[in-house]
């Protein structure tokens, strides 16, 4: 295996492959990452989603066409999920404490805005022929997860179609995409929420991707208040639910990263048509406070 590790967004990146016809495809996926760091942000104010962020009503912008592409699938998703998952919560995030890069265990001491519910109305419209978007309504973007899914998939996609690596893996912080041309079987396990070394299952699979959400990883206290990072879309306030952990395998990671931060938002007996809306071809694995492994498909112990 060629092997690249490197960290960025806060998180340690894994690139794996079992070959690669481009000889420095390693600094192709550095400047990849790089590129995204900068560019993607919501703490920056002098990159390209901050301009896009700042646009009024009515105004167009053009972007990277990789960008663009990311923000349609987000939209889209946004709608599959009737609200739930919703890219456009940045004001949000920053109103529950989250207002600077993680870690950090405090929140800084800041006065609340009183702040509507988040609109469920289209905010962009998108031209994929100009590479152009047009602010249509209310709402400033938080790619979190979502972005950093995109990073990995497409640094994925790039190495298995440009580098025609026979197998391969990307991985960011347990976010991954892996594909093989059927002699690599990969078998991966499921990191338990609480108990460091311990798995809750396991899975195998010749390509496809996994998202992990966890709601006890990037928490927070604000004032007198525990806080964490997953956030319901309609009410743009952190969510309560008895799920700890959600880990969802599919063959798109975006969708993975969807489905898991909705596993927190929807009851159990809601989940499996809630998924349909995203994917037919989902398997996930859940963890309830209680220590309750819920699981769904093929996976195992």
């Amino acid at each position: 295996m060629e092997e690249l590790e490197l960290e960025a967004m806060n998180t340690v990146f894994y690139a794996g492959v079992s070959n690669c016809v481009i000889a420095n495809w390693q600094d192709h996926i550095r400047n990849w990452f790089a590129y995204v760091e900068r560019e993607w942000s919501r703490f920056r104010e002098d990159n390209e989603l901050a301009r896009i962020n700042a646009l009024a009503i009515g105004s167009e912008l053009q972007i990277h066409p990789l960008l663009l592409d990311l923000l349609q699938k987000a939209d889209s998703l946004r709608e599959k999920t009737k609200g739930y998952f919703n890219p456009y919560l940045k004001k949000y995030m920053e109103n529950n404490g989250y207002n600077r890069s993680f870690p950090f265990q405090i929140a800084c001491a800041t006065v609340k805005t009183v702040l509507e519910a988040p609109h469920y109305e289209k905010t962009f419209l998108f031209d994929k022929e100009k590479s152009t978007i047009c602010r249509i309504g209310y709402g400033e973007i938080d790619l979190g997860g979502i972005g950093k899914g995109y990073a990995v998939e497409t640094a994925a996609q790039w190495l298995k179609n440009t580098g025609n690596a026979a197998f391969g893996i990307v991985d960011g912080g347990g976010d991954m995409t892996v594909w093989s041309d059927g002699s690599k079987l990969w078998r991966i396990g499921i990191a338990h929420p609480i108990e460091t070394g311990k798995e809750i299952g396991q899975f195998s699979l010749y390509d496809g991707s996994v998202a992990t959400s966890n709601r006890l990883y990037r928490c927070w206290k604000d004032g007198d208040v525990m806080k964490h990072h997953i956030l319901d879309g309609h009410t743009g306030k952190p969510v309560h639910s008895n799920i700890i952990q959600a880990t969802v395998i599919t063959e798109s990671l975006l969708d993975a990263e969807a489905a898991a931060k909705l596993s927190f938002m929807v009851s159990l007996s809601e989940l499996d048509v809630s998924f349909s809306e995203i994917n037919r071809e989902i398997q996930f694995v859940l963890m309830t406070e209680n220590g309750e492994v819920i699981k769904g498909w093929d996976v195992h112990e």
